[in-house]
């Protein structure tokens, strides 16, 4: 329905136009005596269009004096900014009215008397295209505001050229380059590039760069109004896709900080190279087969290979032997790696030099996932743990890394490396030739044996407290005998050995370890989340050692 103000100026031929209107059932009237009238009516809604009288008319030889003619109307209509559309009714003649759309200047003549809805009809058609049209008109200009506000509000600059002169450029293009936007509509193109060379280059390169849709792309110096230079990215749609030249739509992407950062980046990266390189970690990447893909260079010279002698061979043959000392396979080490690569902290193994040498590696092994989350390759960072301070004997060093095993705890440091390093002897050597697994508990006594319960008789119970010192060595033998009993050893952080033979009461439950670990290892995991003890767990198979703080592994360590 259309909605209609008629301002009727109260006449016979007015009233009849009035009447056939509303009869067509597509107009819906509101009916305003006068202009005045109008206006108010007006403040209070929206119409899609208005008639209204172009001039009083004469009653009886009276004229009578409106508040204002159509001509007004209109005048006030636009001052105060409503765009409706005002089609005048107006007198010509005797008996005649024409109805005039003013701004395309339709005009529909009324007979005085007779049969008018021809005239009506064509006069509903002439509202409904005055309707359509200011409609048209609206979204028009809507769009065009709305455009105008994303080209504003763009951080890119748009500017549009032709024959290399500057027709039209967005607010944000002349921003860029330091200039107003009347300083650039009309000027050359050539006159803000950095150089002669500069437009010619990127003239060319525009000509034959271009995307599957047809749009170009090239990079260019800009010159801005402080003569400084700015590095864009050009993406031109062209009018003529044969001839750059003509023009076109162009839109610049200020890539200046993108530049900057890559610098930035590539110079991050060589000094990474750089460290990576002369850092005295040994660093190693290799795939899942174990196959080695990279050797910084404090690994080359460690291990003592050039570049081309590891690189594409397997860790196997290479710097894992065959077998450690105690005899145990180390085959699988590279499977072991990718299958614990963020398992626990660290991974202590012996490892073997060019000239058979052995030697202690803690490493730090991290994986490195492709797009899906899968496992590619495995980052391994080592450091040397070898002892070389006791003579004919290599032994691990414990001095890079004992303080986070026993922090926050009341062990102390020689009663640690004093267990572990009987620790390693029990791995190597087992007892009487066969391996033996058990478990040390240090530290946090009272707290250990009330969640522990004896299963043998203590044979250190009513001992001297001299007797039962760890750092004894001549305890040392009686403790490797004892490792085969079942049971842990419970040790006092200052290095007495309190009980031999203590079984762990504390649920198991919580714990979530690697698979392959048996009752013993998550036993002690257990027992460490509840207390501050460190736990030592010596493996019957492999007799790798595994150290536990907090209901974590710490260490890993395959000897």
């Amino acid at each position: 329905m259309i909605s209609v103000l008629f301002v009727d100026d109260n006449t016979d031929l007015l009233a009849q136009v009035h009447s056939f209107l509303e009869k067509t059932g597509e107009i819906k009237i509101d009916n305003a005596h006068s202009i005045k009238q109008a206006i108010e009516k007006l403040k209070g809604r929206n119409y899609d269009a208005i008639v209204s009288y172009e001039q009083q008319p004469d009653v009886n030889g009276i004229e009578f004096v409106s508040d204002m003619n159509g001509i007004e109307f209109i005048k006030y209509l636009k001052s105060v900014g409503n765009v409706t559309p005002v089609i005048l009714l107006g007198r010509r003649g005797p008996g005649k009215i024409a109805v005039m759309e003013v701004v395309h200047g339709t005009e529909i003549t009324f007979p005085k008397s007779g049969d008018i809805r021809p005239q009506v009809f064509e006069m509903v058609n002439l509202i409904k295209q005055t309707m359509l049209r200011k409609r048209s008109e609206r979204e028009i200009k809507a769009q065009n505001e709305q455009l105008a506000a994303i080209l504003s509000a763009t951080p890119l600059g748009i500017f549009q050229a032709r024959d290399g002169i500057i027709e039209w450029v967005n607010r944000q293009f002349p921003a860029m380059l330091g200039y107003e936007e009347s300083q650039m509509v009309g000027k050359d193109l050539k006159t803000f590039l950095s150089s002669p060379e500069e437009y010619d280059l990127l003239s060319r390169e525009l000509q034959f760069k271009r995307d599957a849709q047809g749009v170009s792309h090239a990079g260019c110096l800009f010159m801005k109004k402080d003569k400084k230079t700015l590095a864009c990215q050009l993406q031109v749609q062209p009018l003529d896709t044969r001839d750059i030249g003509k023009g076109g739509t162009f839109v610049v992407t200020d890539i200046s900080e993108k530049q900057k950062i890559a610098g930035m980046l590539k110079e991050s990266e060589a000094k990474y190279r750089e460290v990576v390189q002369n850092t005295r970690s040994i660093i190693i990447r290799m795939d899942m087969q174990g196959t080695i893909t990279f050797f910084n260079h404090y690994a080359l010279t460690f291990f003592d290979y050039t570049s081309d002698e590891v690189i594409g061979k397997n860790v196997n043959s290479t710097i894992v032997p065959a077998k450690t000392r105690s005899g145990n396979d180390l085959s699988m080490m590279a499977d072991d790696l990718g299958f614990n690569a963020e398992g626990y902290a660290v991974n202590v193994n012996e490892n073997v030099r060019r000239n058979g040498d052995r030697v202690w590696i803690a490493w730090i092994n991290k994986a490195i996932r492709d797009d899906k989350g899968h496992i590619v390759e495995i980052l391994c960072i080592g450091h040397d743990i070898t002892d070389r301070k006791r003579d004919g004997v290599v032994r691990i060093s414990t001095d890079t890394w004992k303080d986070l095993v026993i922090a926050d705890s009341d062990v102390k440091e020689e009663v640690f490396d004093a267990v572990f390093h009987i620790c390693t002897e029990i791995s190597i050597e087992g007892r009487e030739g066969k391996p033996v697994g058990t478990t040390f508990l240090i530290g946090d006594t009272k707290n250990v044996l009330e969640k522990s319960r004896q299963i043998i008789l203590n044979p250190f119970e009513g001992h001297k407290p001299e007797a039962r010192l760890v750092m004894n060595p001549e305890l040392k033998e009686n403790i490797k005998a004892l490792a085969q009993l079942d049971g842990a050893f419970v040790i006092t952080g200052d290095g007495f050995v309190e009980s031999v033979g203590r079984y762990i009461t504390v649920d198991t439950s919580s714990v979530k370890l690697p698979g392959g670990m048996g009752t013993r290892h998550n036993s002690v995991a257990a027992i460490t989340q509840v207390t501050k003890t460190v736990g030592i767990v010596v493996s019957q198979s492999g007799g790798v050692i595994t150290i536990f703080r907090n209901g974590q592994i710490l260490k890993k360590i395959t000897l």
